[in-house]
């Protein structure tokens, strides 16, 4: 563990007490925004992929009965959901945990490091193959590409639950794909969002009509010595270990096994021959 001063381990857990800290009360402007939102059409879709490629982390020390950094880092997003409100095991879309999560999530006190970009995905019902090069292009860096194929199962898994559900013509699909990935020595967790409208069609289901995809990542990495020089907050947080896979309303969805999700191979004139 790094020496640290006691004025500067004092500033860390003031830090972590205020990220504890209930959110305000809404105010009225809030209030009245809320009361004209409607929900009926808009739903959440959510989906965890745990993966890693076995390389070395630091030692647990006064955090052992944790038994894993991946159970530590678990517990971490499941008090960040509870002080959101956030339920990822529900379809029922609540804007104000929504955005609050990722608030909470951004500003973790045990991140050394938060990143955040975004990439654009044009999409057809006979075209969601660039989904996955978006997502594959904002998540290559913290994992492997054997890593990466949980994490495609898994987008597919969240495609299968919103085209199944049923209720409007026409609806909003927010998605969050939740991330943890242990890569080269160093711990991610990431979030990864976007919107999909969805039409439905008689006898089909929803479908996602031609549209260009916005899609957000962020990611943060696991602060070791921070979490070990704050063990005694984290202790009495709990420990989560595999239920935060599970505790996600994709979970035990059957993947979307649509072609779309294939490309389409392109046209090779490179063996013309010239007649």
């Amino acid at each position: 563990m790094t020496e640290i001063g006691q004025s500067h381990l004092r500033g860390e857990a003031v830090e972590i007490a205020l990220w504890e800290m209930p959110s305000p009360r809404l105010d009225a402007a809030m209030t009245s925004a809320l009361a004209q939102f409607d929900s009926k059409n808009q739903e959440q879709v959510v989906g965890n992929v745990d993966v890693g490629d076995g390389s070395g982390l630091p030692d647990l020390g006064p955090l052992s009965s944790f038994g894993s950094w991946e159970n530590v880092a678990s517990t971490v997003l499941f008090k960040t959901a509870a002080l959101s409100g956030f339920n990822p095991g529900s379809l029922d879309y609540d804007p104000v945990a929504w955005n609050k999560f990722l608030q909470r999530f951004s500003t973790i006190p045990f991140f050394a490091t938060y990143t955040v970009d975004r990439r654009s995905a044009s999409i057809s019902p006979l075209a969601l193959d660039k989904i996955v090069d978006a997502v594959s292009d904002l998540v290559q860096n913290f994992m492997t590409p054997q890593n990466f194929e949980d994490v495609k199962t898994a987008v597919k898994k969240m495609a299968a639950l919103a085209t199944r559900t049923e209720g409007q013509p026409e609806k909003d699909s927010n998605q969050q794909l939740g991330l943890l990935s242990r890569n080269v020595g160093k711990l991610y967790l990431g979030a990864v969002r976007t919107t999909v409208a969805m039409r439905y069609k008689q006898g089909k289901g929803y479908e996602a009509p031609p549209q260009t995809l916005d899609i957000y990542r962020g990611f943060g990495v696991l602060d070791f010595d921070k979490c070990i020089r704050h063990a005694n907050t984290l202790l009495t947080w709990g420990t989560q270990v595999n239920a935060w896979v599970r505790n996600t309303n994709s979970y035990a969805v059957s993947p979307n096994d649509s072609p779309a999700w294939t490309p389409e191979p392109s046209l090779d004139t490179s063996s013309r021959v010239a007649v």
